[in-house]
């Protein structure tokens, strides 16, 4: 039999950019890795963009939809195009893939399980049918079949689960692959989360060695809407192997992962290995819609390698393509990828930053440096100058002392600026927080001292930096970042409308732990995206700081608060895996038996009463990337009471 070809595409899609993104899948389907291929398959509502939150509810946006998706099905007629949209159907918005051969919409295939946990909340606007359903609906003059089909082409039959679908103890695929499918597509909006796509292959390994059939996963890519990631990725599995994986966190528009295969070699896979289950699934019976060309023998599909090894064994060759990042590189990639995205989509010219010498705008500014080396080895050296932005502008740094300040802390962000080549300012504002202190003293009729007012007199060092750092960004014409870490968000050690202020936060999804962490690594060279750095050995060799009480008083954020890694483990167990405290005292016994357990039960109550009456800091901060198993921004990942008994 000749081989068959499936083009995967992984896209980077923007929400409510019809143009944008039907002028991405017409690229994407003319690339010549695609020109040949079968079948083309794009991400989950490609065509829409899958972040467009409640503007799903407006029908401008399904017209919109449905005038891209009738553009695209005469793009290439003579190959089967699988492209994602919202569709209101009846009484109920849909979130679908459209099967387009021939020059017209051959079916619509709904999503089965909505994806509804951590930051998705697709349940708010879609709906889902409960059972496999078969009818009829019209689009324009046309009746198309809507539901859930086989789709049989020239040599093999495929059929179509979509994201969550795949994710779902029982899946759509198990009923399809009884019914003699081949193929099984799954395109997806899944984000990105360090280790996440361990997790992928591994479900997607064992669905095919279970059903012995071709899985082709393909998803979005970057920094679609402001918050998630997606991470690209796209595999071929079956028989319980990765046959061929393609790029992760890319930074152009797409990239399409081929793969050509034998069907006969799956169906003698499923006549040696196929268990049938008892009982049997209860399923309705399946239709079949036939892909075939009329009167045609349909075309011939390149031959690219071998798939029978010399003792006539199913052995696929080794195609896999996998870039083995590890978990501090996986997060440079993703939040260089994450501000690329957020720099181009927000129509900006680059990003100003506070340095002030410690590890969270240090993280900041080399991530801003590296998001640039990578953009342009991934597209070309001219890719900045094309979206019309000046490379050497690209990060402007200031760094606001005080009398509180160590010259230390000068001295690192200054050499740092220097070691990435970007702008570097230094300035004093300890004449504005004088200033600032004697108009209130006048007010109050008192004067302010460290004893009684320490918290109002550290604030204020932090609130007099915000209107002066905005000034220089909007004269930059620039997002401002925020530096904060997910430690500091959940105890509210930040000062709002101080250093809380910014466009985007771009470290709130990590623990200050892990960014200590992650320099570390880079000082060790294992970073492959970043080399070490004179600066940030500097840098941890000091402690972390806040520099916002008199030099004398010695000040450091764990004498603040508590050890990192004590509060990252009590962070996780009690607001993560919502724990009784009883329990979350135990854990912590056994993962620090240094410390002595009267220690213990102080961190406890006070990380519990931080982060209680912190929730409100928490729904102000800017926008953050999702990047760990769980995050704190409750727009996107943890919703919590301003209000409740524990605040």
């Amino acid at each position: 039999m000749t081989k068959s070809k499936i083009a995967a595409v992984s896209l980077n899609t923007t929400p409510l950019d019809f143009l944008g993104n039907f002028e991405s899948i017409v690229s994407a389907i003319k690339n010549k890795e695609s020109e040949d291929a079968d079948l083309i398959l794009f991400p989950e509502l490609c065509i829409s963009g899958y972040g467009c939150e409640d503007a799903f509810y407006r029908p401008s946006l399904w017209e919109k939809s449905i005038d891209v998706l009738n553009k695209i099905k005469t793009i290439s007629p003579k190959q089967v195009v699988v492209v994602g949209l919202p569709l209101f159907v009846d009484s109920f918005l849909y979130n679908c893939m459209a099967v387009l051969y021939d020059g017209k919409i051959q079916a619509i295939v709904p999503k089965l399980n909505l994806a509804n946990t951590g930051v998705h909340y697709e349940r708010r606007w879609f709906h889902s049918p409960q059972s496999f359903t078969k009818k009829r609906i019209t689009i324009g003059d046309t009746e198309i079949p809507f539901g859930h089909f086989l789709f049989a082409m020239k040599n093999f039959t495929f059929a179509i689960e979509i994201c969550e679908d795949s994710w779902s103890t029982q899946k759509p695929s198990l009923f399809y692959n009884l019914s003699g499918v081949d193929v099984v597509l799954s395109p997806g909006a899944s984000h990105f989360a360090m280790g996440k796509q361990n997790t992928r292959r591994q479900i997607f390994k064992e669905t095919s060695r279970n059903q012995n059939n071709l899985q082709v996963f393909t998803n979005l890519c970057g920094n679609e809407s402001g918050r998630i990631i997606f991470e690209g990725g796209a595999f071929f599995t079956s028989c319980g192997s990765i046959l061929k994986e393609g790029p992760r966190l890319h930074f152009t528009p797409f990239a399409i992962t081929s793969f050509s295969f034998d069907p006969n070699e799956m169906k003698a896979s499923k006549a040696r290995n196929l268990r049938e289950p008892n009982p049997k699934p209860d399923g309705n019976e399946l239709t079949t819609i036939n892909l075939k060309p009329n009167g045609q023998n349909g075309k011939e599909s390149r031959v690219n390698f071998q798939i029978l090894d010399k003792r006539g064994e199913e052995k696929w060759e080794n195609l896999v393509s996998t870039e083995s990042l590890s978990p501090f590189e996986e997060f440079t990639k993703a939040v260089c990828l994450g501000l690329f995205d957020y720099l181009r989509k927000s129509k900006t010219k680059g990003y100003t930053l506070s340095l002030s010498g410690g590890a969270d705008s240090a993280t900041c500014a080399l991530l801003v440096s590296t998001m640039v080396s990578i953009a342009k080895e991934e597209n070309d050296e001219s890719i900045f100058t094309k979206l019309g932005l000046t490379e050497k502008n690209l990060l402007v740094t200031l760094y606001q002392k005080t009398k509180n300040n160590s010259p230390i802390t000068e001295e690192i962000a200054k050499s740092l600026s220097e070691e990435l080549g970007c702008e570097y300012h230094s300035i004093s504002i300890d004449e504005m927080v004088s200033s600032s202190v004697s108009i209130i003293e006048s007010v109050k009729g008192t004067k302010l001292n460290w004893k009684e007012h320490d918290l109002a007199l550290q604030n204020i060092q932090a609130r007099v930096r915000s209107p002066l750092i905005w000034l220089l960004a909007n004269l930059n014409g620039h997002l401002l970042l925020s530096t904060g870490n997910r430690s500091e968000a959940a105890v509210g050690y930040t000062t709002m409308d101080g250093d809380s202020s910014g466009s985007i936060a771009p470290l709130a999804g990590v623990s200050k732990e892990f960014l200590l962490d992650w320099l570390d690594d880079i000082q060790k060279g294992n970073n492959r995206y970043i080399t070490p750095k004179q600066s940030i050995q500097m840098l941890r060799n000091t402690k972390p700081t806040a520099e916002l009480k008199p030099l004398a008083e010695h000040q450091e954020d764990e004498k603040d608060l508590m050890p990192y890694p004590i509060l990252n483990s009590i962070e996780r167990k009690l607001v993560y895996l919502g724990m009784e405290e009883s329990n979350v005292l135990d854990e912590l016994k056994r993962e620090f038996p240094w410390e002595r357990d009267d220690n213990l039960f102080g961190y406890v109550q006070k990380f519990k009463k931080l982060f209680g009456i912190s929730q409100w800091k928490r729904e102000r901060l800017p926008p953050s990337f999702h990047l760990d198993e769980y995050g704190l921004d409750p727009k996107s990942s943890y919703r919590y009471p301003i209000l409740s008994n524990e605040t």
